[in-house]
């Protein structure tokens, strides 16, 4: 009873609140007697509205209906999703309690990841053991087919090559997992490397020996040339997946390790080598310490002979073969001459690495032997455009391997700067290093002591001898520990010498050091201006020599080098300002172009 009143009520709020809402309507469309006139036009507006408004009713019901029938559904959906969730939750822990025998659900999951782990470990066992098949499958298969053509066992060996690279490549990630499964199948490819490399050396040493290699005029006709092809396109392919090797590696680590020799030229080199040893490791005349020069030169003469033979029948093959592999190669491996260079220098390596220890007691010796060694790098640099692998940098040479690898600047420096300051107190110690030498500079200059142009010689000489390093620590350390070091020496000798005059020619000199009047006159008179002269003039002599110094660019690319690194460590940048009194013309244009020159006035 008490709901129907509140409906009632409610029916008669609502009626009276829309008889309102007429009501204004009225109001605002009727506002005088010529709005009657539209009476008509405003009833059909009122009908037209009301035809509207029971459409979008209709409609917003229907999409009612629609969204509650969606939303049943969804609802449904759910609970039965959740009862079949219910249901397969149930059924998982009553196998797992069957399968795990356990009492609880955190025990019979610790029991079943147990029991995965075991299965995990299976499935690794597994795949090494299919892994180890694979390998004696490969291996058995390049060993059978060896022995009916060698040329049929190069597939098999690239394969299990390839394995091998793999299993290299994934240990990183693997955390080092498996290192005797790598060492078994890495020591199975290299034997059977070993056996295939012997087998067509062999083969290429015959044909070799056909062509009476290493001769003078060594030519080859229709069939040989082919077997010649053959047998290098043959040790070319063994070698290929040892090159993939080496061009998948960082650059750093790559030019931290020697080059790869290619084995036909390995095979090439063997003669050479033996010819090598008996010139230059026996009791030949051509073998003696103090003559370096003798197996480098040889080296050398044996480019000037070969080299056109490899450049005629070598080069297209290499040409060929590696732009079908595809490898991002250097220079040392594409270029036929380079090839040749590489192969050599391993015999130079020995040489020299075992004559070292029997010079070290000989400073003579060792200091000859590294500069015959330097000038053999520039030879190569320069004649041959040798590069070592880097086209970048370049080849950093024999030297380097000597002083920096071997570990020798520091006793080659011992020695040159033991030379060095032995020369200049020879120097110093003549009779006639005091005197003026007039005929030194042109008439119009003062003129500089014997010692001081000699002195300014021996510089210069240092300068040349250290001038082919590549390392710019090394440079920098020649120049401060021997040519500084020579100049303190003279500035030292030339300031003492000027004090003592100042001291003698005093007035304090005659009364505390009993000088008499007449040989501090005689000193005051010609015979100081010459003691004067030669202070002067030798001191402006070294200081214009020095001035020439600027001009070289051997101090500038110094220079260059050391503002670069003082930047890199301070983060700054250097100031590139070059204040020379006088400059050439190249000088600076090519500070000018640089963008480092400002010339003061």
């Amino acid at each position: 009873m008490t709901e129907l009143t509140n409906r009632s009520s409610s029916s008669q709020v609502a009626d009276e609140e829309r008889d309102i809402r007429v009501e204004d309507y009225l109001d605002d469309k009727l506002q005088n007697s010529t709005d009657l006139a539209n009476i008509d036009a405003l009833l059909e507006d009122v009908k037209a509205q009301q035809v509207l408004l029971q459409k979008q009713l209709q409609e917003a019901k229907g999409t009612l209906d629609e969204s509650t029938e969606a939303s049943r559904t969804h609802s449904n959906d759910t609970c039965e999703r959740a009862k079949k969730y219910k249901s397969q939750q149930a059924d998982i822990d009553r196998r797992l309690f069957i399968i795990t025998r356990s009492e609880t659900s955190d025990d019979a999951v610790r029991k079943f990841d147990a029991s995965m782990e075991s299965l995990r470990k299976l499935d690794v066992a597994q795949g090494y053991m299919e892994l180890l098949i694979e390998v004696e499958k490969l291996s058995s298969e390049a060993r059978r087919n060896f022995k009916k053509s060698p040329q049929a066992a190069l597939q098999p060996y690239l394969r299990l090559q390839t394995l091998v690279n793999a299993l290299r490549e994934a240990q990183p990630a693997a955390e080092d997992a498996a290192p005797h499964l790598v060492d078994h199948v890495d020591r199975n490819a290299r034997t059977l490397w070993k056996q295939m490399k012997d087998a067509f050396s062999s083969d290429f040493e015959a044909t070799l020996r056909k062509m009476q290699w290493p001769g003078k005029d060594v030519t080859l006709d229709g069939s040989l040339e082919q077997e010649w092809n053959d047998g290098v396109k043959k040790l070319l392919e063994l070698q290929e997946p040892e090159l993939k090797a080496r061009d998948n590696q960082d650059f750093e680590k790559a030019s931290r390790e020697e080059q790869l020799v290619l084995l036909p030229l390995e095979v090439m080199a063997k003669p050479l080598e033996l010819r090598f040893k008996y010139h230059f490791e026996g009791d030949r005349p051509t073998n003696r310490l103090d003559k370096p020069e003798y197996f480098l030169s040889h080296v050398v003469g044996l480019l000037n002979t070969y080299d056109e033979f490899f450049a005629i029948y070598l080069q297209p093959i290499l040409r060929d073969h590696f732009r079908i592999s595809n490898l991002a190669l250097t220079s040392i491996y594409i270029d036929s001459t380079s090839a040749f260079i590489t192969s050599l220098l391993p015999m130079l390596r020995h040489k020299i690495f075992t004559l070292l220890p029997r010079i070290f007691h000989q400073p003579q010796l060792l200091s000859h032997l590294v500069h015959e060694i330097m000038s053999f790098d520039i030879s190569m640099r320069d004649e041959w455009n040798y590069d070592g692998g880097n086209a970048v940098e370049g080849w950093k040479g024999l030297t380097w391997e000597v002083l920096v690898k071997k570990d020798w600047f520091g006793r080659w420096l011992e020695v040159e700067k033991n030379f060095a300051l032995s020369r200049y107190q020879n120097i110093i110690d003549s009779p006639e290093s005091g005197e003026i030498d007039y005929d030194s500079v042109n008439s119009g200059a003062t003129k500089p002591t014997y010692a001081a142009v000699r002195v300014n010689d021996l510089l210069e000489t240092i300068t040349d001898r250290y001038r082919p390093l590549t390392s710019f620590s090394q440079k920098l350390r020649f120049l401060i520990d021997i040519q500084i070091t020579i100049f303190d020496r003279l500035h030292s000798r030339l300031h003492d010498s000027l004090e003592a005059y100042l001291t003698i020619t005093s007035s304090i000199a005659r009364t505390v050091q009993g000088v008499s009047r007449e040989s501090q006159a005689e000193l005051r008179g010609l015979g100081g201006l010459e003691r004067l002269c030669r202070v002067f003039g030798s001191a402006e002599y070294l200081e214009k020599k020095m001035r020439d110094w600027s001009d070289d660019i051997f101090f500038l690319e110094l220079w260059d080098e050391l503002q670069d690194r003082a930047r890199r460590s301070t983060g700054e940048e250097p100031c590139w300002t070059y204040e020379h009194r006088r400059c050439s013309r190249a000088d600076i244009e090519c500070c000018r172009l640089r963008g480092r020159h400002r010339r003061s006035l």
